[in-house]
């Protein structure tokens, strides 16, 4: 079984994984954002890959092990919230048509996985000094 573990070696392999989904027959892609519970801003955190037989929440549990610590990782002010994260999806590649309001993004709860699901995760990463991008939460 994968290592459930938060380390370089571990999200390298979850890049792997989102490669080899991505680039097979069926390979999904969604945009993952998460937020605080109450907060405004839900803040990009990666992309997800995933086949037809793995529905998007599904694909979300699976991948909790690297996506709490990585948003907490991207944005600290999260660490308050990291298990009562919100989670929001979106078609693959569409966060500027999210940020401009053309695309929604949908939350989600993540719901049970099973051993059959293998996501694999594409994590965001921050240049020096970077913010990170986000898109603000509606009402």
């Amino acid at each position: 079984p994968p290592s459930k573990k938060y380390d370089k070696k571990t999200l390298q392999k979850a890049h792997e994984r989102f490669d080899e989904v991505k680039a097979g027959k069926g390979g999904l892609v969604m945009d993952v954002y998460a937020g605080a519970p109450e907060g405004s801003k839900l803040f990009f955190v990666g992309k997800i890959g995933h086949d037809i037989k793995t529905p998007p929440d599904a694909a979300l549990t699976a991948l909790q092990h690297l996506l709490k610590p990585h948003a907490c990782f991207l944005q600290p002010a999260l660490n308050a919230y990291a298990d009562k994260l919100v989670w929001a999806i979106a078609r693959g590649n569409s966060e500027v048509e999210v940020a401009k309001g053309e695309e929604a993004a949908t939350f989600v709860e993540p719901m049970p996985a099973k051993a059959t699901h293998r996501p694999g995760f594409a994590p965001e990463w921050y240049e020096p000094g970077e913010e990170g991008f986000y898109i603000r939460r509606d009402a």
